[in-house]
């Protein structure tokens, strides 16, 4: 359950909100389901722009995905997004809506050319500093590349997969069984890594913000 004094605060940071946000649940016998849950309620109650729905699809740990205006982001966390996350969190709700610090027009530009069809996903820990950054970068090329997804995996739910894919740290992102990147990476490296692995679609058309 989130502290009075956050909530207070979230409701200031999401005043801005302009259109809905809905955080959909998918249903699990896992024990931390019930904290997930009680973090998308509380997130609810600081704005009636954000909506919580639970779906019906069954997974083993618990899954959060986020639609924007009714329509998939991209966006998914799969654990719940406490700790150092919990910021990715409510950016990914703010950035949604095109609010708070986004990037400029020449990285979004980037974002929007990459290749389609890229699918990540960011294996981190609950109590790693530098997983946020990378976590909150790759939600926000999900939010500008309509055909780009992420999800962000906490390690402690997901040991079977960790152990597969010999995951030795923290954040680990990868594509498929393909370690992409290992590490503290910022917004910047991170598109050009992506550039160079998936390359870019000179078609698309891009404009001024």
């Amino acid at each position: 359950m989130l502290e009075t004094g956050i909530l207070e605060q979230l409701k200031s940071v999401y005043q801005s909100l302009e259109n809905e946000i809905t955080l959909v649940v998918a249903k699990s016998h896992h024990p931390n389901q019930q904290e997930l849950l009680d973090l998308v309620n509380g997130l609810k109650s600081t704005s009636e722009k954000i909506l919580v729905d639970e779906s019906s699809e069954l997974t083993e740990a618990p899954k959060l995905t986020l639609l924007y205006q009714g329509q998939p982001t991209g966006i998914t966390f799969i654990g719940v997004p406490g700790g150092h996350e919990f910021t990715s969190l409510v950016l990914a709700i703010l950035n949604a809506d095109g609010k708070g610090k986004l990037p400029d027009e020449m990285i979004i530009n980037r974002i929007k050319r990459l290749r389609s069809g890229i699918e990540l996903r960011t294996y981190i820990s609950l109590s790693c500093e530098n997983c946020p950054e990378v976590v909150q970068a790759l939600n926000l090329m999900s939010l500008f590349n309509p055909s780009f997804k992420h999800t962000m995996i906490d390690g402690a739910v997901a040991q079977d997969e960790v152990t597969k894919l010999n995951i030795q740290g923290v954040p680990s992102v990868m594509s498929g069984d393909k370690l992409i990147s290992s590490g503290k990476i910022g917004l910047v490296d991170l598109i050009s890594k992506l550039e160079q692995e998936f390359g870019i679609d000179e078609s698309v058309t891009v404009q001024s913000l």
